[in-house]
């Protein structure tokens, strides 16, 4: 049997662009445009990132929404 510490995602790389410009979109809580692979678009403001996944709020005040990193096509900053 494998320890916890074996089966831990790898922890977020922040040296990588992609992601310091997510966390920077973040802390600014800028509303993003977020399309998806299979061509759905949603908008909403990023609460958090992690390795597979981003919190997006829609509204304020409403549910975050998990939106898996590896099926987003394109991220644009509305406004």
């Amino acid at each position: 049997m494998g320890s916890s510490y074996e089966q831990r995602p790898n922890d977020l790389d922040t040296s990588q662009p992609g992601v310091r410009q997510i966390q920077a979109w973040i802390r600014s809580r800028a509303t993003l445009s977020v399309l998806m692979l299979e061509g759905s678009s949603l908008s909403g403001v990023v609460r958090w990132v992690d390795n597979e996944y981003l919190g997006l709020i829609s509204e304020p005040g409403g549910e975050v929404m998990l939106l898996n990193r590896q099926a987003i096509a394109v991220i644009r900053v509305l406004g």
